[in-house]
């Protein structure tokens, strides 16, 4: 008797649901409204502790990094649900962080501060916000 070889399936989560772009739409669309009022109350925040609007914009930004880290990781991991991806990295951290913000931000501290307070600005952000990133992926990778 002649023995069957049964090749594996090629796309082993095809029978996993797929979510329609309907579905999509609204899970970007609640998670931006998320995203947006965590920002405004980051905003806010900073202004009753009397500091500039660049502190809410690093703060949210670095908070956005680090989430965003452990995310990739559990989405990575394959045990997220099919909208999260939508829902989170580009609802929640789409509107709640922002690299329009940290340009608005860092032309501020040039006119402000100069030039050179504007460079380290951008610089810290960029390579904080890196470095967030992969503190938060380590994170979740270590919990594992």
């Amino acid at each position: 008797m002649a023995e069957s070889k049964v090749s594996p399936d090629p796309f082993p989560d095809s029978n996993r649901w797929q979510p329609s772009i309907l579905h999509e739409a609204l899970a970007i669309a609640l998670g931006g409204s998320f995203g947006a009022s965590l920002r405004f109350a980051i905003a806010r925040g900073t202004e009753v502790a009397d500091q500039d609007a660049a502190w809410a914009t690093l703060i949210a930004n670095l908070i956005g990094a680090f989430l965003l880290g452990v995310l990739v990781s559990r989405v990575e991991a394959n045990e997220a649900h099919p909208l999260l991806r939508s829902f989170l990295v580009v609802g929640v951290f789409g509107s709640f962080t922002t690299f329009s913000a940290l340009a608005l931000d860092n032309r501020s501290l040039a006119s402000q501060h100069g030039e050179f307070a504007a460079l380290m600005h951008i610089t810290g952000s960029v390579l904080a916000g890196l470095l967030a990133f992969s503190l938060g992926n380590a994170v979740f990778r270590a919990a594992r």
